[in-house]
């Protein structure tokens, strides 16, 4: 169980790494200042790059919310009274 917690935890923690980069970039183009383009270019630029960056994001959330449950679920069978 133990193992699996931190498997969940870490795999859960890179994914969310992995999702800030795009998720940053697609803030600047919604604001109009990712490049020196339109504002129809910068808003394909920032929904592009959202395209790339929820399904790391979801995914991290997810897995966290496993690893925090396989969790709580073992402290609560190793502390029973």
């Amino acid at each position: 169980m133990r193992l699996l917690k931190l498997i969940l935890l870490a795999l859960g923690m890179i994914s969310l790494l992995i999702s800030l980069p795009p998720l940053g970039f697609a803030s600047l183009a919604f604001l109009g200042i990712l490049a020196d383009v339109s504002y129809v270019e910068n808003r394909e630029m920032g929904v592009q790059l959202l395209s790339w960056g929820w399904p790391p994001f979801i995914s991290g959330i997810v897995l966290c919310a496993l690893g925090l449950l396989v969790h709580l679920q073992s402290y609560r069978r190793s502390h029973k009274l």
